[in-house]
């Protein structure tokens, strides 16, 4: 599986643009498939399947891979273009590239939180840890050492990370790399989904005080991996999702009891 995603201002490999179509705009108040398109690219942004500096294949491939016409996704990158997440270079070489980033914003953390029914954000965080932990499992039967080295380069990118949009990448890519390190497209499917429903709901200030013991995790999780321990990835994966899911809650009880406050 060609699943390596260049972030060193190369070219968007067509296995991360592949990735990009698995997003589903679920919850989203969607219009039209150019705005599904362009949802679609902002969240790999968001993940960092996409990455500042890499350059966006031929838009007749690109509209091909996302299953538009060519008219679609030009309106979805003139969007894109015009949110500054998007830049065109001229001459031999040229082309539409990432040029900017998601931020990470508490106030747009807390308008999504405050979208999400309880039951519906504890569902997502269930199929989440579970997911995590199946892919936790089978990578510590199928991954080999290039899968593990792939792994690790990630954890480390995520540990030395100090912003938070490179934490939210770092992290997404992390997660999403069980799957890949598990062989398994559905797998990788699957938490490609569930990370563009996550991702914009982490990351604010309460997270960043938890950045080393997510470190902590990362690295138990990829030693069980790496030792071929299926039960206690499998375990690590699903503590570590428990967690962050009890974070999310306990995030959003936090701010609606503070809009009650505010109400009275």
């Amino acid at each position: 599986m060609a699943t390596e995603v260049r972030d060193d201002g190369g070219s968007v490999s067509l296995r991360a643009l592949e990735m990009a179509a698995q997003v589903r705009t679920h919850g989203q108040d969607v219009t039209g498939r150019a705005e599904q398109v362009t949802l679609q690219l902002e969240s790999a942004i968001g993940m960092g399947l996409l990455n500042p500096g890499e350059r966006l294949p031929p838009e007749s491939v690109m509209a091909e891979h996302l299953g538009v016409s060519p008219l679609t996704l030009r309106q979805s990158l003139a969007v894109l273009r015009s949110k500054g997440l998007l830049g065109t270079r001229r001459g031999r070489g040229g082309g539409s590239y990432v040029a900017g980033v998601l931020p990470v914003r508490e106030a747009e953390i807390a308008q999504q939180l405050r979208r999400h029914k309880s039951d519906d954000l504890r569902d997502l965080i269930d199929l989440a840890a579970a997911t995590a932990g199946s892919a936790a499992r089978l990578a510590s039967k199928r991954s080999d050492e290039q899968d593990v080295r792939r792994l690790r380069k990630l954890a480390q990118r995520f540990a030395a990370s100090t912003e938070p949009h490179m934490l939210r990448q770092a992290d997404a890519r992390l997660h999403i790399g069980l799957g890949v390190a598990a062989q398994s497209r559905r797998l990788t499917a699957l938490l490609i989904q569930i990370h563009a429903e996550l991702s914009p709901l982490t990351w604010g200030q309460a997270w960043l005080d938890g950045q080393p013991t997510a470190v902590e995790e990362h690295g138990a999780l990829l030693d069980a991996i790496e030792q071929g321990d299926p039960a206690a990835a499998e375990n690590t994966a699903i503590a570590h999702f428990e967690r962050e899911g009890a974070l999310i809650i306990n995030q959003r009880l936090a701010i609606l009891t503070s809009d009650l406050a505010d109400q009275r």
